[in-house]
């Protein structure tokens, strides 16, 4: 069965687009990216006093 060529660009098209969805996930969403907020800071922030106008 061959492919069109509509079918093959179709293809492509969306190979490249889930390769760059990949790409930014790994750039910037993975794990590695994420800030770890300990219970002890949050608690700090929330306690702050508010700024002064």
């Amino acid at each position: 069965m061959r492919m069109t060529p509509l079918a093959r660009e179709i293809g492509v098209a969306l190979i490249v687009k889930l390769m760059a969805l990949i790409a930014l996930y790994v750039l910037f969403f993975s794990p590695a990216h994420r800030v770890r907020v300990t219970p002890a800071e949050m608690a700090e922030i929330f306690s702050a006093a508010p700024a002064a106008r």
